[in-house]
């Protein structure tokens, strides 16, 4: 079963082999996970090198949530060959998106929660197969221009991410995003109830 598409991942439900989650400053990582850990929740994982190139993960990983890590960017993701899902939170020292497209070929799910220095540029527009993408309390994105570098996106959410441009036709106009969500502001073109009629008209149309 792919567990990893479901919208919250129970762990409690996972077949004991396949999940582990734990505390690094408090457990021995070795003890907790085995070659057939395929789902691996981790808080206080820190690091000197401010990646996880070095980190003793098991290669099989399909789903990975990081919680108060010191990571600074991606670097040595590319080793989690079936890497399905990848989710932050509160890793306020990350800042690049360096090494996201060493998983280009497998990630569909990108959660990135509180994590007010991290900017996207140029390797997470390489994640051609993504479907879910969520930037909440990150910094401020430029525009949302780069929605059009992502052609299977169906959701896409930016909760307390300031848009500095305004302006989110991008998101209307995507021509597969069928759900978003954020906070409204002043300048933004399209408040979150008009975008939510926008895009049940646009698939009404569609079907």
């Amino acid at each position: 079963m792919e567990y990893w598409r479901e919208h919250t991942i129970n762990f409690e439900k996972l077949p004991k082999k396949i999940g582990s989650w734990f505390n690094y400053e408090e457990e021995n990582m070795e003890e907790c996970t085995s070659t057939l850990t395929e789902y691996l929740t981790l808080w206080h994982y820190n690091t000197r090198e401010g990646n996880i190139a070095a980190a003793p993960f098991p290669e099989n990983l399909q789903f990975l949530d990081l919680t108060w890590s010191n990571i600074r960017d991606f670097e040595g993701l590319g080793k989690f060959k079936n890497l399905k899902r990848l989710e932050l939170h509160y890793c306020t020292k990350i800042s690049s998106d360096v090494g996201l497209a060493e998983v280009s070929d497998t990630l569909e799910h990108l959660y990135i929660n509180n994590s007010k220095k991290f900017i996207p540029s140029s390797e997470l527009v390489r994640l051609k197969n993504l479907r879910y993408l969520r930037l909440n309390s990150c910094g401020d994105l430029q525009d949302l221009s780069f929605l059009e570098e992502l052609p299977n996106l169906i959701d896409f959410r930016f909760v307390d991410t300031n848009v500095l441009n305004g302006n989110l036709s991008p998101i209307v106009n995507h021509p597969t995003i069928e759900s978003t969500g954020y906070m409204n502001k002043r300048h933004y073109n399209i408040k979150d109830q008009k975008m939510d009629e926008l895009l049940k008209e646009k698939w009404s149309f569609k079907h």
